[in-house]
């Protein structure tokens, strides 16, 4: 199991550095950390007052200085961003941003843009799953799997020869065909999802609907490192600080949750944990240190950040977890009743 997070967490890495070099996006942010102005991608014409977005880091210099002459509460009107725009900045702009962006605008257009976000990223997620449960599925199977995985991995330590390689090869195929494991399927679910995530992630920057929106009163302009600061003064910012939180908390939660449904499966089958398996807590260790990491690395570029990204990696984080709740407990539960 150690072996195959490791090259699941390879195989992410290097599908991000992939995406990342072929997708040849900007950062839509400036340094103020609000979108440019040459980024917002618009349905329809729209006005938005200067303060809400950057016009400072935008590469046109013409544009720059006329807007630059403008006060924080005067308006600059965006026009719609038609397709061949998109695609002529570049094919990922083209093909995955516009789309999501414009879907976020058009269910913001029925409702606000708090619920804009939600709608979308509920639906692409649904879709993502459609084509992907089963890989996913095949990722839970692993955890049910570990305890014999673990066990073939200590009783091979060590032994390093042709035949005994050998051996733990078969005997791990054994495992795999026991469980209806693939161990590749998760390269799938990578290849899928990652190029999509960071549509999303960045069709919620962009959409026209998000920079100037709200959700249910409360600004997504607004940045929760504003809404901290807003304790010294008279009006308090909740909204931002609730969602902000929120968003910390579910994201731990979507990522230990597939931990916790394993031990609670072991607790309910009175599996006990073996030494060889306690030696391998180490690697266990490493990882919570890695993703209590990420997360506190998030938690501190997204105070700096629009409440609009918060909200999205939140929704995000519940969705997922929601999955992985549906996985374990339905979709599983009927898997081993038919093996019985």
């Amino acid at each position: 199991m150690t072996h195959f997070l490791q090259s699941k967490f390879k195989i992410f890495m290097l599908c991000a550095f992939v995406l990342l070099g072929l997708t040849g996006c900007s950062n839509p942010r400036g340094t103020d950390g609000k979108t440019k102005v040459d980024q917002i991608i618009a349905s329809e014409q729209m006005v938005v007052e200067k303060g809400r977005i950057n016009v400072s880091d935008i590469s046109d210099e013409a544009l720059k200085k006329k807007y630059e002459k403008l006060g924080d509460k005067d308006t600059i009107t965006i026009e719609p961003t038609s397709f061949s725009e998109a695609l002529s900045a570049s094919w990922f702009d083209g093909l995955i941003v516009w789309p999501i962006a414009q879907l976020i605008n058009v269910f913001a257009s029925w409702t606000d843009a708090g619920i804009g976000i939600i709608l979308a990223t509920l639906l692409i997620q649904i879709l993502v799953f459609a084509f992907t449960y089963k890989s996913q599925l095949s990722m839970q199977r692993m955890q049910e799997a570990q305890p014999e995985i673990e066990r073939l991995q200590s009783k091979y330590k060590g032994k390093d020869d042709e035949r005994s390689r050998m051996m733990m090869a078969q005997e791990m195929q054994k495992v795999y065909t026991k469980y209806d494991i693939h161990p590749f399927g998760s390269i799938l679910v990578t290849f899928i999802q990652l190029p999509i995530m960071m549509g999303v992630y960045y069709a919620t920057m962009r959409a026209a609907a998000v920079v100037y929106g709200t959700f249910f009163g409360m600004p997504l302009s607004e940045t929760p490192i504003a809404a901290f600061t807003s304790f010294g003064s008279g009006d308090v910012q909740w909204g931002p600080m609730i969602v902000y939180v929120l968003m910390i908390i579910f994201q731990i939660i979507s990522l230990q949750l597939p931990k916790w449904l394993k031990k609670y499966d072991d607790k309910k089958n009175n599996v006990k944990q073996k030494k060889y398996l306690k030696q391998e807590n180490g690697m266990a260790n490493t990882m919570n240190t890695t993703m209590y990491f990420s997360t506190a690395l998030i938690a501190v570029m997204y105070l700096s950040w629009p409440i609009a990204m918060s909200f999205y990696w939140l929704v995000s984080s519940v969705i997922r977890s929601i999955q992985s709740l549906f996985l374990h407990f339905v979709i599983m539960d009927k898997d081993k009743t038919k093996k019985k």
